[in-house]
């Protein structure tokens, strides 16, 4: 090869580098590990919001199509199934819900979270009644960037 050959196939190469360190850096803060946590702790939140307000709607879009949830001697699976599973009863209503995470583990768009859950409810007019347990959620980092659920399971409330 001649040396304006190599000129030219270096000042290439160098080109075509400097197109892409944007495209690089771009994805590297998209894989943000603390932007992640972030993002799936909003996620999380949501998730509780929507649960206490009974919107099925808003906690089916937060699972991807096809999720699997967990609950106790129960497989169900897909987004319409799942929302229907948290569909209130008609005399229940959720007064608190969260999800503190103790271990969240992100690789990819993947991420593994362990934490513990509580919800206060009540039914008719009965007093409000508590429950707490241990969780495993595994979070998919969709295309659109949009952390979702894919696994989602629990202990069953120890006072029920």
């Amino acid at each position: 090869m001649s040396s304006i050959a190599l000129q030219l196939n270096g000042r290439l190469i160098c080109i075509v580098v400097l197109l892409l360190l944007p495209l690089q850096a771009s994805s590297v803060r998209a894989q943000n590990p603390a932007d992640a946590r972030s993002k799936i702790a909003a996620a999380s939140r949501a998730f509780s919001d929507a649960y206490v307000a009974g919107d099925t709607a808003a906690i089916r879009v937060l699972y991807t199509d096809d999720a699997v949830l967990l609950p106790w001697e129960r497989i169900v699976r897909g987004r319409d199934a799942i929302a229907r599973y948290f569909a209130p009863g008609p005399q229940r209503t959720n007064l608190a819900h969260s999800m503190t995470s103790d271990d969240l583990r992100i690789s990819g768009d993947i991420a593994i979270d362990i934490g513990i859950w509580s919800n206060t409810w009540s039914i008719g007019e009965d007093p409000p009644r508590e429950a707490s347990g241990s969780y495993l959620v595994v979070w998919r980092r969709g295309p659109d960037g949009l952390w979702r659920i894919e696994h989602d399971m629990w202990h069953r409330p120890t006072n029920p």
